[in-house]
């Protein structure tokens, strides 16, 4: 520290000569100059900003003064005038209460252009009149902290797994070791989540149907479609792919969707058309993307799968809504709608009241009629209403009305739908909305739904190839000597291997025969399973044509234990091949399901994951010796500076913050704006609803009471206390 005659202190960094800048010194070009400046003020502990840049008529820069970031003094803002904190003026208190740093520093340094081109230091001031940083203040100096490239490109690649900038800014803190070694800060991490929705802006849905247009473009098999409203404001979107597509061709017998809310920050409502696959896993055929739920919206989006696919299914599972149920039989012709049983069955508690939901005896004899999958129209019938009469519940509304609609939601009305009991409720789209849910938020962009939507369609994807590969290779133990059974285990995957298992263990050492009869190339068998009750199996011994009542095979594709069991006594020893259904087969399942969502990777992002897995194991190899520690960061430093002599300091934001957030949305926002945002809805699901009796109920019995502390009894404090008043 030096004093001036006049009593000004002044500080002057101490530093090796070769980093410190002078008079006169030359720079190839105005970036080396302010690089150098920056990496000198960053290395002694004061952060610089740009004061004036002055350029010639051509647009070239040919001045720049930089400046301490102390330099001038703040100005305090009344209202609308700006008042100088110099000048005796009291302003009013401000809405946010700021600090500043600035105390008039007169360091700085201004590089010119000569006549060649080269930029010099015309003026250097090293002088400041204020301390410099100490080594705990150096990491958040702004110097210190920029967001390079590569923060920026992390940042983004967790807003792709639904990961928000705190938490991307605890996980950047384990790969560097401490938050002195990430080089920003966690409000920098929020900033460039804020400098993102800035540049999508009011041209979100513009920059969605742009991105699909170019993968539509592309491969001709892609479907995107959308509609807007009369303000040219998107209100509806439906998407599916070629992988999509032929999971539906292959398992798409029934279809279950299902809408889900809280995705977005608009309130639109995600309706994935979800179905089961070979695995017995639930798998993505089509998604929608609607505002409102009203049938107008339903019929578009059922228009648009009908479409894309070809052909509907023999069988779609949805709720109760009244708009699913008028659109379904509109556009899916062909197809049988059905129920889900399961939020049917959930309002029996609430409609019963309060004495027979709990009533065991009740439940077992309405779940007895209702669940049973292997009852007839007439025997359901029967059984429903030898329920309603013992329980008087013949006159109830509800029940009433639930027996008007049973050939929508029983089992004994699907009968005569092959795999109709494949699905009974839309469990399956509940799964299905539970993932995709939590991959997104309802403060997210259309872009970043998206991107997360195709997120969690990559692993669905990544788990299903997982299951094919072990199908490849792996064969499960067999638990008979039976050779019907090794052949299941060789034809079906693992996951359906077991339930076929299953029936064959029971045929085998559960099941007996009752009696048989013989008419002419058909024996008919009576059949006793493990529950007692009898089911009739006729077997053709001309073509191996088998029959059971029992309706297993015509529900979900599999035989069952009765046949097995005439199977064994038959002596055959493999499943006829009509009865060894493709949808189950390890070979149904869709190849090369991997790269199709996002269009396949580059050959530069190709080249940088072998680069970062190349990295990675260096590092950890050398992280055992200090000295490969630092041999691994000598090397790294000499490519870097390899890299800045070649291209220059600029390379360091060649890929710019505006090429970084367009490779995360897609597309652009540029050009004309023809598709705009959304409205806000408000649908029956996107917030706060009216409770029932029984939910509340519910709620106040597991709330915890406070207890008073004068009666030490409970549903009141010691204030409004009984035995207070009394005393009183």
């Amino acid at each position: 520290m030096d004093v001036s005659p006049d009593g000004t202190k002044f500080w002057t960094p101490l530093c090796d000569a070769a980093v410190r800048p002078f008079e006169g010194q030359t720079f190839p070009s105005l970036a080396h100059g302010i690089d150098f400046y920056r990496q000198y003020a960053s290395l002694v502990g004061f952060d610089v900003r740009c004061s004036s840049l002055r350029r010639n008529r051509e647009g070239v820069a040919v001045k720049d003064v930089l400046v301490c970031s102390r330099e001038g003094f703040k100005q305090a803002v009344q209202g609308s005038v700006v008042v100088d904190a110099a000048l005796d003026q009291a302003p009013v208190a401000p809405k946010r209460r700021r600090v500043s740093n600035r105390v008039g520093c007169r360091a700085r340094l201004v590089l010119k252009m000569r006549d060649d081109g080269v930029f010099v230091v015309h003026f250097i001031e090293l002088r400041h009149n204020h301390c410099f940083c100490s080594d705990v203040a150096k990491p958040f100096l702004r110097g210190n902290r920029s967001m390079d490239v590569q923060h920026q490109i992390f940042v983004l690649k967790c807003a792709r797994a639904n990961v928000g900038p705190n938490r991307s800014f605890r996980l950047a803190r384990e790969f560097a070791g401490s938050y002195s070694n990430v080089g920003a800060t966690c409000v920098d991490f929020k900033n460039l989540k804020r400098d993102l929705m800035a540049f999508i802006g009011t041209s979100d849905a513009h920059i969605v149907v742009k991105k699909y247009a170019k993968k539509v473009d592309d491969c001709p098999d892609y479907v995107f479609r959308y509609d807007v409203d009369s303000q040219d404001q998107l209100c509806r979107a439906f998407w599916t792919d070629p992988i999509a597509k032929e999971n539906f061709s292959a398992f798409g017998e029934v279809v279950s969707f299902d809408v889900t809310y809280g995705t977005n920050r608009y309130g639109m409502v995600l309706v994935p058309f979800t179905g089961v696959d070979n695995h017995k896993r639930g798998v993505t055929f089509a998604m929608g993307l609607i505002s409102r739920e009203d049938v107008d919206s339903y019929v578009w989006l059922l228009q648009q799968f009908k479409s894309a696919m070809g052909c509907v299914p023999s069988c779609t599972i949805t709720d109760q809504d009244p708009s699913m149920r008028v659109a379904v039989p509109q556009v899916f012709d062909t197809t049988r709608h059905r129920f889900c049983m399961w939020h049917i069955m959930s309002k029996v508690g609430e409609k019963v009241g309060n004495v027979l939901s709990k009533d065991e005896e009740f439940r077992r004899a309405l779940n007895d009629v209702v669940w049973c999958e292997t009852s007839s129209v007439e025997e359901f019938e029967r059984g429903w209403q030898d329920v309603m009469e013992k329980y008087s519940l013949g006159d109830h509304r509800w029940f009433r009305l639930m027996y008007d609609l049973r050939s929508y939601w029983i089992h004994a009305y699907f009968n005569d739908i092959f795999m109709g009991g494949l699905l009974r409720t839309t469990s399956r789209s509940e799964a299905a909305n539970s993932v995709f849910g939590s991959c997104t938020n309802q403060h997210a962009s259309l872009s970043e739904l998206f991107n997360n939507f195709e997120g969690a369609i990559d692993a669905q994807r990544l788990a299903q190839a997982k299951l094919n590969a072990e199908c490849e290779g792996h064969f499960p133990l067999c638990q008979t000597p039976m050779l019907i059974e090794k052949h299941a285990a060789a034809v079906y995957t693992i996951n359906v291997f077991y339930d076929v298992q299953a029936e064959v263990i029971a045929g085998s050492f559960s099941c007996r025969a009752v009696r048989s009869n013989v008419e002419g190339l058909v024996t008919r068998y009576e059949v006793e399973d493990d529950d007692g009750l009898v089911r009739t199996v006729s077997f053709d011994s001309g073509n191996d044509g088998v029959e059971c009542t029992c309706n297993m095979f015509s529900r979900v594709g599999l035989l069952c234990r009765h046949i097995f069991w005439v199977f064994k006594d038959r002596r055959v020893v493999s499943i006829p091949s009509r009865y060894v259904i493709a949808r189950w087969t390890r070979g149904a399942c869709v190849r090369q399901v991997l790269g199709v969502q996002r269009g396949g990777d580059s050959e530069v992002d190709v080249a940088i994951g072998e680069a970062w897995a190349e990295f990675f194991s260096c590092v950890t190899m050398a992280s055992r010796s200090v000295d490969h520690v630092t041999k691994l960061n000598a090397a790294l430093k000499d490519f870097n500076a390899f890299l800045l002599a070649e291209n220059g300091p600029t390379v360091r934001a060649s890929s710019s913050k505006k090429q970084l957030f367009e490779s995360f949305c897609g597309a652009s926002p540029d050009g004309q704006v023809n598709v705009r945002p959304p409205p806000i809805s408000n649908n029956k699901g996107g917030g706060k609803r009216y409770k029932s009796t029984r939910e509340l109920a519910i709620e106040k019995s597991g709330r915890r009471q406070r207890q008073c502390q004068t009666c030490e009894k409970y549903g009141h404090n010691s204030r409004t206390c009984p035995m207070r008043k009394v005393d009183v």
